[in-house]
C-alpha cells in the first residue's frame, strides 16, 4: 500500500475519536446543562419544539458517541482489521445521521399539526 493510504486510514481513525468526543459533548450538553442549543440536526440547525426533542436527541448523540469511541479503543485492544472498523465507524455515523432525520421530520411534522 502506498504511504499516503496509511496516513488516511490514521486520519480516519484520529476522526474517529473527533467525532465521538464531540457527540459525547453534545449529549452531555443537552442532558446535564439543559443547553437545548444542541438539540439539532446534523448541520446544526435548531429542532422545532427542542424540549419536546431534547431526550431523544440526546440519546442519538449518546450511543452515537459512545459507539465511536468503542470502536476506536477495540481498534487498539482486539486489532480490528481495517474493513471491520472502517465498516463499523460507516454504520455508526449513518445510523447518527439518519437518526438525527428521522427525529428531525418528526418534529417538523408534530409541530404542523
Amino acid at each position: 500500500m502506498g504511504d499516503w493510504f496509511v496516513w488516511l486510514a490514521r486520519l480516519m481513525y484520529v476522526g474517529i475519536f473527533a467525532l465521538g468526543i464531540g457527540m459525547c459533548f453534545r449529549a452531555w450538553a443537552i442532558g446535564m446543562r439543559k443547553d437545548h442549543r444542541y438539540v439539532a440536526d446534523w448541520r446544526g440547525r435548531s429542532i422545532r419544539d427542542a424540549g419536546r426533542w431534547a431526550y431523544v436527541v440526546m440519546m442519538v448523540n449518546a450511543v452515537g458517541g459512545v459507539g465511536l469511541l468503542l470502536l476506536g479503543a477495540l481498534v487498539l485492544l482486539l486489532g480490528l482489521k481495517f474493513t471491520v472498523w472502517t465498516g463499523l465507524g460507516a454504520l455508526f455515523l449513518w445510523s447518527y445521521y439518519f437518526a438525527l432525520r428521522v427525529v428531525v421530520q418528526r418534529a417538523n411534522s408534530s409541530s404542523s399539526t
